[in-house]
């Protein structure tokens, strides 16, 4: 998925007549790529970081699709490269690997590897290492919360259900999000944050 037309024509111009990988489709869109998935599922989704669309970006689409799409490896493609924290996101969300626009000559290598099943060089260990980052990040306190506000219950709901003032609420959803960095809204974080399962009180699955 590429949003820059030009990336878009130069990569389905370097895939044309590949012996090995065949280019079923370039999107510009999450809303396109979703609907390629849902109607010919993939192997392998090659994603921009960086898409025109202000509400989504690559690693959103690509934790979307770790999730419904478990099967489809993606390969990340960002001409970001002084980013450690978008690097890091992106194994977090599920990339098999990353490469920078400047090498995308590596794609049929890295393509290839996915396509044999092959597990990526490092993406397991980074993704464990960034998970237990930022789980421990989270109180159990904020898992409750968190869980609370991904189900939809607003903040004056959770204020009443725990008999404590809204304005303490609000304080602690504050501590939450600025030990995110995060910039959104709290029910944004919540949905991502369950995605990553840090809303699990256990690796086991139980709640």
């Amino acid at each position: 998925m590429e949003d820059d037309a030009d990336w878009r024509e130069g990569l389905h111009s370097f895939f044309f007549g590949h012996e090995k990988i065949e280019l079923y489709a370039c999107v510009s869109s999450m809303e396109e790529c979703f609907v390629m998935l849902k109607n010919a599922p993939a192997d392998i989704v090659v994603m921009d970081i960086l898409l025109g669309d202000h509400k989504a970006t690559g690693l959103d689409a690509t934790l979307d699709i770790s999730v419904l799409y478990p099967d489809v490896k993606v390969i990340m493609l960002s001409s970001l490269d002084d980013s450690d924290e978008i690097f890091y996101e992106a194994f977090m969300n599920g990339a098999y690997d990353f490469l920078y626009k400047n090498e995308f000559e590596r794609l049929p290598e890295v393509i290839s590897a996915a396509m044999r099943n092959q597990r990526s060089k490092y993406g397991d260990r980074l993704r464990r290492m960034v998970y237990e980052k930022k789980n421990s990040l989270l109180s159990e306190g904020d898992r409750q919360l968190l869980l609370m506000i991904y189900e939809g219950k607003t903040q004056v709901q959770i204020s009443k259900e725990f008999h404590v003032s809204l304005a303490a609420v609000k304080k602690h959803v504050g501590r939450i999000m600025k030990k995110f960095n995060w910039e959104h809204s709290s029910s944004e974080l919540a949905n991502k944050c369950r995605k990553w399962g840090l809303l699990e009180r256990d690796r086991d699955g139980k709640e």
